[in-house]
């Protein structure tokens, strides 16, 4: 019976002079947490610089979030490369609320949204400059998927203007003045509908009717359209050649115009484009690096740049050279 007392573990040795030191005696020893800083408190920075050769503009756009990502605090400015008065404007922007403040007229254009008893949509819109805005209130009609708006300015100057929202579309009827000082009732609408494999879609404005067909599968886009009551009619056309090629073009019969443009995507980041407008009779090229569809912050390595060639039709030997680059920096 002495094997199992043989294999026991040795007594614990004693303990040390650091471990019988009394808990807030120990504690002391370990150095406090630094502190945060400004810098390192800060909410991150999103920093964008546009620059346009063709209008010789500069533009900086300056984002970050504030109160703990409640809103989005937002420094645009402008300015050309040939000198001149920049311009700026800052906006707060939140869910239901925003301020946008031009700092050179010093107006400023706020809009709000809030949700009232039941399913009632209130919006809101005011300019300082101007001393307009505008109140618009929406609801649901019952269980249907139908909405009905009524938008009045403020200060009022006639009858509040009624929308009527439904899934295929929506009509708006608005009291409109003419040149005579004579005011009538004018109807505005647009209403979409699935015809023929494709999309068929309606557009009334103004006395004038648009009338537009879209027929679209992996490889082949097809677009009619009939404008009302002139008759202008015109067609486009896009065929995708290859998973990497594709041709577009665009005729009108009423003018004779024409437009075609070729598209190869060489790899993910790089895009070509070649053009021609017989409107303008010009032909154009340019190359496209990062995502020229997408948005800057999903464009690779935060960057977007346009090179492009226009060759007028008149005047070969004088063509322009347009670089557009878009950059963004996060801090």
């Amino acid at each position: 019976m002495a094997a199992p007392a043989l294999l026991s573990a040795p007594p614990p040795p004693p303990p040390m002079e650091e471990d019988v030191l009394t808990p807030h005696v120990a504690a002391s020893r370990n150095p406090p947490p630094p502190e945060r800083g400004f810098l390192r408190g800060r909410p991150p920075i999103r920093v964008t610089s546009e620059f346009d050769s063709e209008h010789q503009l500069f533009s900086h756009r300056i984002s970050c979030r504030v109160l703990n990502g409640l809103a989005k605090l937002r420094l645009r400015l402008h300015h050309g490369a040939a000198g001149g008065a920049p311009t700026s404007e800052v906006a707060l922007i939140a869910r239901n609320f925003s301020a946008i403040v031009d700092t050179a007229s010093r107006g400023a254009v706020l809009r709000g949204t809030a949700d009232l008893a039941g399913s009632l949509h209130l919006r809101a819109a005011h300019n300082t400059k101007e001393g307009q805005g505008e109140v618009a209130v929406t609801t649901n009609l019952g269980d249907s998927p139908c909405k009905i708006e009524l938008a009045s300015l403020v200060p009022p100057n006639g009858l509040p203007r009624a929308t009527l929202m439904f899934p295929n579309g929506e009509i708006s009827v608005k009291e409109k003045k003419l040149d005579e000082g004579e005011k009538i009732l004018s109807v505005n609408g647009i209403v979409k509908s699935h015809v023929l494999s494709g999309v068929c879609t309606a557009l009334y404005n103004d006395n004038m009717m648009n009338i537009k067909y879209l027929y679209k599968d992996d490889e082949l886009s097809f677009i009619p359209s009939l404008t009302l009551p002139s008759n202008s009619l015109s067609f486009g056309f896009k065929r995708q050649l290859t998973p990497s090629d594709k041709f577009s073009y665009r005729y009108h019969f009423d003018t004779n115009y024409w437009s075609a443009v070729y598209k190869q995507k060489a790899s993910k980041h790089v895009k070509w484009k070649a053009g021609y407008g017989s409107n303008e009779r010009l032909g154009w090229a340019s190359v496209w690096v990062g995502d020229a569809s997408g948005k800057t912050k999903e464009a690779p390595l935060k960057t977007k740049v346009q090179l492009m060639v226009k060759v007028p039709q008149d005047n070969i030997r004088n063509p322009t050279v347009v670089l557009r680059v878009k950059k963004r920096w996060d801090f």
